[in-house]
């Protein structure tokens, strides 16, 4: 499944409710569905009972945002309950049907008539849809006269968006993700926070053992010491769920390893940590740190396959673990009862599920029919259901496996859904992998929203720190990678964080601790309106730039990310289009990167309805807080963070930016004041180091003015996007999307620094109170085509204003190196590339990705290899023949 980018042909209305009442009638053999003027006709049963014996069957029905139906069924004597089917019988002929499913089992019936879509789904992550009905197989011993519960059926409705996703609307997408969420309260109404002492940078199989260095390597058994330092780094960064290793089927012994897990459940108490713990629920060990090979035994409990063998987990050659059947009730008794009581005795409060492969079990010996997966999934849940009830504030968390083909309902008990260990999954350019996979991860969970129905505040962010290898160092993208996972889910998992903070310079380390506590304490201040995600505009990839919403009512915040190599512009509406419900007049601020309102606004406010235009800087997230607007009670700058003050004469700005930026500052002063004039001045050190800057009045209206500062000096260069291609010798921008597959180049790590500027406003008396208009978007580059040759050079002019010298040897670290990326769409695409720095043949390094070694991106060292000044850069590039597009499709979703 491919997630699109959002059109502006293609707005969604998310402040509107997503489910319509639907009214059910019964009479006889027929039943009607009703919402919104539109109407379906079913003829049939309402419910269908296969016993070996007369059942009869009592139902009712419960109103609210969708109806609930309830059946209760009663035996007249001792018989086996097969088969429980609802809407037993067809539907009406005029109306378009759809079934949401998984490769395992069905989750929900949809009919389509006129503009709305009604549908049905079983209240449980199991059932089978089909034209006589949405069934399941309890297999359930009735007692005579005894009531039994079966699963209640929901039945919703929503009006048709006209967005499409695939086979389905994006209304019906949302209407399902706040049944999920409505039809069982969510048990934690907070963000989960969560890490995990596994520590993957040392991973092969050999020797018959899943091989780590133990040298770093924090665990209960081998290194209770260092499990300790990072219980104790949660608790500083303020993650409050820790799970530890070795798990409890794993220890290698019990008086000593659980002697250190009593101190570990103390230390995370004293911390605010709550500790877990970890178990496989159809393999029992971890083959990590299974270092006596136990074997359980019991092949009576095996899940069989077909042909009557186990299906196996092969680590490697001699070193399998079979798979065990949750729907086997002796298995699922000794399972449940073990877990539960050590979870109890050593006062834990979650436990990481891993390695979960539930597949149709033909076990003749577990009670269930021969291809089963219902029991397996129901095992599954009375084990959760079981684990929840030692403690309120216990917290199941599923790690890797195969638990998406039973979501979204699986989430009523599985509250924290970790997708997929860290993958590379479509191709992008990037020198850091710490940014490569965060972008994959996000990517993963739009997909797996939109595929899976899933609401986002169900998912682990899980920031995996375990792959430092890369040629720009993490120092540089860490607090992109962070945020661009929180604009998605209110969750954070910040894995293999320790080793992260013991490779930080000492002085890098407290603001890092304090960036990652800062923002865990927004999601949990701002959960309730965090915890609902809107997807206002592109998708995760080339391309393109992202708009993530959480809005409630009228205030809330809007995310940008642009994850490209080079600047993307982008635009949203103060409407129902990010959800905004209602509201007249509007404050934008930015709370990242820096703090203050916005100068793409109308000024002083935004109106309901404006368009907002933002052009993003690349490799960047912003994050903007929306909020009814009140006037200030004094002046009020928007475009950058000043310190304001007082003089004789009117105000003076303190401004504090890069080098050689230009500043656009809106000004708002209260009322009867105007500006007359404006002065900058770099405050001055000493002659030597003191340069000019300038500000001038750009545009002005009563008490409102706009004003431009340029900062000393000249700008550090960053995106490199006007090129000359040659043979054609025309001058483009890039990028150019779909028609050159070179997409310019971006330079990291080139010194600039932070100036300091005073700007003096000189006010007069004003007689109105004035308003600006929001700045008209960026226009985009001319229509130039890229003339296509088999091989192609490509030049460009930057200025560098300072790069360090091999002469002086006054060379800094590795790290600190400036590298200028050669970003391509598909590296694939290139036979052969040189590049030539004023002249001078530069050597192409490719920067290979971890985790998918076949993928890289090219770069160039500036640092060495160029003076100061002036530089003109010129790439050739030979063309592979007849290379393929590169697979931008969804890898996988498992």
């Amino acid at each position: 499944m491919k997630t699109e980018p959002i059109g502006r042909d293609q707005r969604f209305d998310w402040a509107a409710r997503r489910l319509v009442p639907v009214e059910l009638k019964v009479a006889n053999q027929e039943i009607s569905l009703a919402a919104a003027g539109q109407s379906v006709k079913f003829h049939g049963r309402l419910f269908e009972l296969d016993a070996d014996a007369p059942v009869e069957g009592q139902w009712t029905v419960s109103t609210g945002p969708f109806l609930t139906l309830t059946l209760t069924a009663r035996a007249s004597r001792d018989c086996l309950l097969r088969n429980v089917r609802w809407f037993a019988g067809g539907w009406e002929d005029t109306c378009e049907r759809a079934v949401h499913r998984t490769r395992l089992q069905d989750n929900v019936f949809f009919l389509r008539k006129g503009n709305i879509s009604f549908f049905l789904s079983l209240d449980f992550p199991y059932s089978k849809i089909g034209p006589a009905g949405i069934a399941y197989p309890p297999h359930d011993q009735l007692h005579a006269g005894q009531d039994y519960t079966c699963h209640t059926l929901s039945i919703g409705a929503c009006a048709l968006s006209g967005v499409r996703v695939d086979e389905f609307d994006r209304a019906e997408i949302e209407a399902v993700s706040d049944y999920i969420e409505r039809r069982f309260p969510p048990r934690f109404e907070r963000p989960m926070l969560i890490s995990a002492c596994i520590n993957n940078r040392l991973t092969e199989c050999r020797e018959g053992r899943v091989f780590y260095s133990m040298d770093d390597n924090a665990t209960l058994a081998l290194h209770p010491d260092l499990l300790e330092e990072e219980i104790r780094l949660m608790g500083e960064i303020g993650v409050e769920y820790y799970q530890i290793f070795e798990g409890m089927f794993d220890w290698p012994d019990t008086e000593k390893t659980g002697a250190a897990l009593r101190r570990m459940v103390d230390v995370g108490r004293k911390v605010g940590v709550r500790i877990g713990d970890y178990a496989n629920p159809d393999i029992v060990y971890c083959p990590h740190y299974d270092y006596a090979h136990r074997k359980l035994g019991h092949p009576d409990w095996m899940c069989l396959k077909e042909n009557g063998q186990p299906p196996i987990l092969s680590v490697e050659k001699g070193y399998d673990y079979p798979r065990y059947c949750l729907g086997c009730k002796e298995y699922l008794d000794w399972l449940l009862g073990a877990v539960v009581q050590h979870c109890r005795a050593y006062n834990e409060q979650m436990i990481c599920f891993d390695m979960l492969n539930l597949q149709p079990c033909y076990s003749k010996q577990h009670g269930h029919p021969g291809g089963d997966l219902y029991a397996q999934v129901r095992g599954m849940v009375r084990l959760m259901e079981a684990l929840a009830a030692v403690h309120p504030e216990f917290m199941i968390w599923t790690n890797s496996g195969n638990w998406l083909e039973f979501m979204p309902k699986l989430a009523w008990w599985n509250p924290n859904v970790y997708l997929t260990d860290p993958h590379v999954r479509n191709y992008a350019p990037t020198l850091n992998a710490l940014k490569m996979l965060g972008d994959c991860r996000r990517e993963q969970m739009v997909s797996v929203h939109d595929r899976y129905f899933v609401p986002f505040r169900f998912f682990t962010n899980c920031e995996y720190y375990a792959f430092p290898r890369s040629r720009v160092p993490d120092t540089r993208t860490f607090e992109y990678s962070f945020l661009q996972g929180l604009a998605v889910t209110p969750n954070i998992c910040p894995a293999e964080v320790r080793p992260f903070f013991d490779r930080l310079p000492a002085k890098r380390r407290e603001a890092c601790a304090a960036f990652m506590r800062h923002w865990m304490v927004f999601a949990k201040e701002h959960f309730d309106v965090w915890k609902h995600t809107a997807r206002v505009a592109g998708a995760p990839g080339i391309g393109n730039a992202e708009i993530y919403a959480h809005i409630r009512d009228n205030h809330g915040y809007i995310c940008l990310i642009n994850q490209n190599p080079f600047p993307c512009r982008t635009q949203f509406t103060l409407d129902g289009a990010i959800g905004l419900a209602g509201g007249d007049r509007f404050l934008l601020s930015e709370i990242y990167p820096r703090k203050h309102p916005i100068v793409e606004q109308s000024l002083p406010s935004a109106a309901y309805g404006d368009s907002i235009n933002c052009t993003l800087p690349p490799e960047s997230v912003r994050y903007l807080a929306i909020e009814p607007y009140t006037p200030a009670a004094g002046l009020r700058v928007y475009g950058h963070p000043a310190e304001v003050t007082s003089t004789a004469e009117g105000y003076r700005l303190a401004l504090r930016a890069p080098q050689g930026e230009t500043l656009r500052l809106g000004l708002v002063f209260p009322s009867c004041q105007a500006v007359e004039d404006a002065k900058a001045v770099h405050v001055p050190t000493v002659p030597m180091y003191t340069f000019p800057c300038s500000a001038r009045i750009a545009a002005q209206h009563g008490t409102v003015a706009l004003i431009e500062v340029t900062m000393p000096r000249e700008p550090a260069p960053r995106a490199l996007t006007r090129w000359r291609v040659t043979p054609g010798e025309v001058e483009v921008d890039l990028p150019r999307i779909g028609s050159c597959r070179f997409m310019g180049g971006l330079i990291s790590g080139a010194y600039s620094e932070n100036l300091d500027v005073q700007v003096d406003l000189k006010v007069i008396a004003g007689d109105k109170a004035g308003c600006l208009p929001p700045p008209p978007p960026t226009p985009e580059p001319s229509p130039v085509s890229v003339p296509c040759s088999p091989s192609q050079t490509f030049s460009t002019v930057f200025n560098l204003p300072f790069i360090e010298s091999f002469q002086f040897g006054q060379m800094r670290s590795y790290e600190d190196d400036v590298v200028l990326e050669l970003a391509f769409d598909d590296p694939a695409c290139v036979e052969a590339i040189a590049a030539r720095l004023n002249g001078v043949l530069c050597e192409v390094h490719r920067y290979r990705y971890p985790r998918k070694a076949g993928w890289g991106s090219y770069y160039l060292e500036l640092s060495g290899n160029t003076a100061p000044g002036r530089i003109r850069l010129e790439v050739d590039v030979t063309w592979r023949k007849k290379t393929a597009k590169p697979n931008h499709a969804r890898k996988c979703l498992h």
